[in-house]
């Protein structure tokens, strides 16, 4: 039992004491009071524009990413998703970081490619997180999905050198640590001590508690010298064991002791017992009967008239043997269920020679270990029902139940800060822009839009619009320098108001995302528009603009996405053909068979009008032989898909006014728009207008039934000439 112990107590004391020093050393060593665990700092050169992080570095969300940079230069310190940053980096020579071996090897792989200035990173508004202005670090909860850690120059230059360090940030890591702690230094103090506890020095114990019988060496037992006295008459039928009267079994059969008196000795012996003790022939009691010799005295005279008539011996009669006194000897354990234990106990079997009378001269015999009142009620119990084992399995249930809580506690919190592996799927995906950079987006595009303006800057405003709007616009301006040469009929600032933004997801770029607000100077109208990123270094533009009416409903851009196939069979018509019936339309007029397919909108009806007035007052004069006016789409419709299934489009259209010159006649232009991009010249053979117009219009699903809705025809002058 103690080697155990001991043994148990050795294997605590060595497990608590390596736990409490992991936890040591996780607590102030590894993680500290801030709960980030940090890699030294590791030097980065790139001859490129970037120390970029491979996607499969992140494979893990939850915890919170800590990235800091120093270097001779400014730096930036920025996290964003792969599919921007390969996008940016695209042909660019940088560095990248593949793998990492804990603490602190990284694996690295140069690209080559080209070394020109890109864009500033901080001008970029996709990074879902990136140093301040004058920091070079960050801290980014890691999200699920394929995300890249870029360090490079501030200003996008190339040669890049840098000390990184990398952190993550695992909340109540530090507190699960001193726990780990706390619980190796409860497990060593359980093992020392197991391994340095005495037991107490216990008094010695009464004889009838132990479990062995001791042997009695050189002691006699003495013998009564007078014969047997007559057996109780409720004694049972069958024998008790002189060595240990007090266990009698019940079951055992009677057996005729060679001792037995014969029945003449038994029926004098119950005559004497009737007969009364002289009190002075007993004699005293003897301290030790070992000491005692053998009594020979006869006893002392009766008067003759109490003496019994003497018995008649038989020749058969023997003399009554005798018998040893009855010594009382500790019993053995045993094993016995309620009922036995019961039965044996019950007045009936227990008594009966259990102590033996002799109305004769006797001895009274002092037993070896003489029960007492308490031992008299007490039971032989199992060992397992002891108080002894009781106590010890219930010290163990206590032990065991403790080590397992503190196990369960440690790996219930242990586990949950094991951060979640990333199940995003492997096609990267993203809202083209947050609805704050969205904001952002058109908050510039206001203020840019009105400095160009005024100063009539074809490049300033193409730094925030893209084709067709940026054709309009700088054709815009080419008509405004000529007529209004003195800039005095400059338009005035103006501003999109309470913009709605539509953001679908997308996969690669270019990405786009539509705008639906007010118009500060046209309270009539609003305006839609598409905002387009060619990539992930270039500047959100402007490439379609429409102003419709407000008597026209324009569909919620809320909930847009990119169109997949099963969507546009879902349409009445594919974007592709509407444009060519809608040029068909317009070139035709109003009697057009292509009328009935649309629901025209005021500015087209409006258009169709004046296109026809033009036409009927310049074939009236002399010199024009006839006119036509031809539309064409021209580049490829943007389709976007609503919440409701039908399709937003966005479409753009040429149209060649065409004067045919009467033959032997010549013409110009002489006044208006046109002039600005024909100065005087005479034309013999034909004279032409070229418009460029923005078109927004619905296509709405097979099953509705209605018509294509035209939203906004916004033309716009780009050229006029002839030949």
């Amino acid at each position: 039992m103690r080697f155990a112990r001991i043994t148990l107590g050795l294997l605590l004391a060595l497990g608590g004491l390596v736990v409490a020093a992991a936890g040591a050393f996780a607590a102030f060593w590894l993680v500290g009071p801030d709960n980030t665990i940090s890699t030294p700092a590791r030097e980065f050169d790139s001859s490129g524009l970037a120390v970029v992080t491979a996607p499969a570095l992140l494979d893990r969300h939850g915890p919170t990413l800590r990235v800091t940079a120093s270097g001779d230069k400014p730096l930036f310190v920025g996290v964003a998703q792969d599919l921007d940053v390969r996008d940016y980096l695209s042909g660019a020579a940088h560095t990248r970081l593949v793998n990492f071996d804990p603490p602190a090897t990284f694996g690295t792989q140069e690209l080559k490619g080209r070394t020109g200035k890109l864009t500033p990173p901080g001008e970029l508004d996709w990074w879902v997180a990136h140093s301040a202005p004058g920091s070079q670090s960050l801290a980014w909860p890691i999200q699920d999905g394929r995300y890249d850690v870029v360090v490079m120059n501030a200003d996008g230059t190339p040669a890049v050198g840098a000390q990184v360090t990398f952190g993550v940030q695992v909340n109540r890591l530090f507190g699960i640590c001193l726990l780990v702690l706390g619980a190796g230094v409860l497990v060593l103090a359980l093992g020392l001590t197991l391994i340095l506890r005495r037991r107490p020095t216990k008094a010695p114990e009464k004889l009838k508690d132990t479990t062995e019988i001791p042997v009695i060496k050189n002691q006699r037992i003495p013998v009564l010298v007078s014969t047997a006295p007559t057996p109780d008459r409720n004694a049972p039928a069958y024998r008790v064991s002189p060595f240990a009267p007090d266990r009698v079994s019940p079951f055992a059969p009677e057996r005729v002791s060679p001792f037995a008196p014969t029945p003449a000795a038994a029926e004098q012996l119950q005559s004497e017992e009737a007969a009364p003790e002289h009190p002075a022939a007993q004699p005293e009691p003897i301290e030790h009967p070992a000491a005692l010799p053998v009594p020979t005295e006869p006893a002392p005279a009766q008067p003759a008239a109490e003496q019994p008539a003497p018995a008649q011996p038989t020749p058969a009669a023997r003399p009554a043997p005798v018998r040893p006194a009855p010594v009382a000897l500790p019993a053995a354990p045993m094993f016995m269920t309620p009922a036995a234990v019961a039965r044996a106990k019950s007045p009936a079997l227990i008594g009966a020679g259990a102590s033996a009378r002799n109305d004769r001269t006797t001895y009274d015999v002092p037993s070896i270990a003489e029960p007492t009142a308490e031992s008299d009620g007490a039971e032989t119990v199992p060992l397992a029902d002891s108080p002894e084992f009781v106590k010890s399995d219930e010290a163990v249930r206590r032990t065991a139940a403790l080590l397992a809580s503190g196990a369960l506690l440690l790996t219930a919190t242990s586990c949950g800060l094991v951060p979640a592996k990333n199940s995003m799927a492997a096609v990267d995906s993203r809202p083209a822009v947050t609805l704050a950079d969205a904001q952002a987006v058109v908050q510039r595009y206001n203020e840019v839009n009105n400095r160009a303006n005024q100063t009539r800057d074809a490049k300033l405003a193409a730094t925030i619009e893209g084709n067709p709007t940026l054709a309009q616009t700088e054709a815009g301006f080419v008509i405004g320098r000529k007529l209004d040469a003195a800039g005095k009929e400059v338009s005035k600032p103006f501003s999109y108001t309470d913009p709605e933004i539509g953001a679908p997801q997308f996969t690669a770029y270019p990405m786009r995302f539509v705008v639906s607000s007010g118009v500060s100077d046209a309270p009539g109208s609003r305006q839609l528009g598409v905002w387009q990123r060619e990539s992930a270094g270039g500047p959100w533009k402007l490439t379609h603009s429409v102003y419709p009416s407000k008597s026209v409903e324009p569909p919620s851009v809320d909930g847009l996405r990119t169109p997949t196939v099963a969507d546009l069979n879902q349409l009445r018509s594919q974007p592709a053909s509407v444009a060519k019936d809608l040029a068909a339309y317009l070139t035709g007029g109003a009697k057009s068979p292509q009328a009935k397919l649309f629901t025209p909108s005021p500015g087209l009806a409006k258009l169709l009008e004046l296109r026809a007035k033009s036409k009927a007052s310049d074939t009236a004069e002399p010199y024009i032989a006839s006119v036509t006016d031809t539309f064409a789409p021209s580049g490829a419709p943007l389709t976007f898909i609503t919440s409701s299934g039908d399709a937003l489009v966005f479409l753009s259209l040429t149209e060649r006014y065409l004067q045919r010159v009467e033959p032997g006649s010549n013409a110009y232009w002489t006044s208006g728009e046109a002039t600005a991009f024909s100065n005087m010249v005479k034309y013999t053979q034909n004279l032409y207008q070229d418009y460029l117009h923005q078109v927004a219009l619905v296509i709405p699903a097979k099953s509705s039934g209605t018509a294509v809705q035209i939203l906004s025809v916004d033309p716009q002058l780009v050229g006029a000439g002839g030949a």
